[in-house]
C-alpha cells in the first residue's frame, strides 16, 4: 500500500475520531449503541478515578496524536 494512502487515512481516522469530542455527534453515536443495547452506559454516581483528562480534551489529544502520524508519514513518504 502507497505511504500517502495510509498517511491520508490515518488523517482521516484523526478527524473522524476528533469528531467525538462534539457532544451532539458522541450522543448520536454512542448513544445509538445504548438505545439498542450494545453498550450498559456507567452509573450516574461511579466515576472513574484513572481517567486524568477527562473524555473530551483525551479524544482530541489522541486525535491531533493519529493526524501528527499521518502528517509525519506522509512527508517522509519517499524515504
Amino acid at each position: 500500500m502507497n505511504k500517502t494512502i495510509i498517511g491520508l487515512l490515518f488523517i482521516l481516522a484523526g478527524t473522524a475520531y476528533g469528531s467525538l469530542a462534539i457532544d451532539d455527534v458522541y450522543n448520536r453515536t454512542l448513544g445509538w449503541l445504548v438505545e439498542n443495547k450494545w453498550i450498559k452506559p456507567p452509573l450516574p454516581g461511579q466515576k472513574d478515578i484513572t481517567v486524568l483528562l477527562g473524555r473530551k480534551p483525551t479524544i482530541l489529544l489522541y486525535s491531533f496524536g493519529l493526524i501528527i502520524i499521518g502528517l509525519f508519514i506522509i512527508w517522509n513518504r519517499n524515504n
